[in-house]
């Protein structure tokens, strides 16, 4: 499963996907649209499943969930 994940800097937040920063130094409210909007786009284009998450107190948050479906999974009959 990829997961996009928030972090947070002195200088904002970043939206991140492994350990490169896509994007940086964005309010809150803003990092968390665009990380849901870029998980969708992968999962649409790859139809692998994708979350986006960003640390909590415990634990991970995870903000959104893009799972594959079962027709998705389905091998392609011959």
């Amino acid at each position: 499963m990829l997961t996009i994940s928030l972090r947070c800097s002195g200088y904002g937040w970043s939206v991140c996907r492994h350990e490169a920063a896509l994007f940086s130094q964005l309010p809150l409210q803003q990092a968390i649209e665009l990380a849901r909007v870029v998980a969708r786009d992968e999962h649409r284009r790859s139809r692998q499943p994708i979350r986006v998450e960003m640390a909590g107190a415990r634990s991970q948050v995870v903000l959104a969930c893009f799972a594959a479906t079962d027709a998705d999974q389905r091998l392609p009959s011959t």
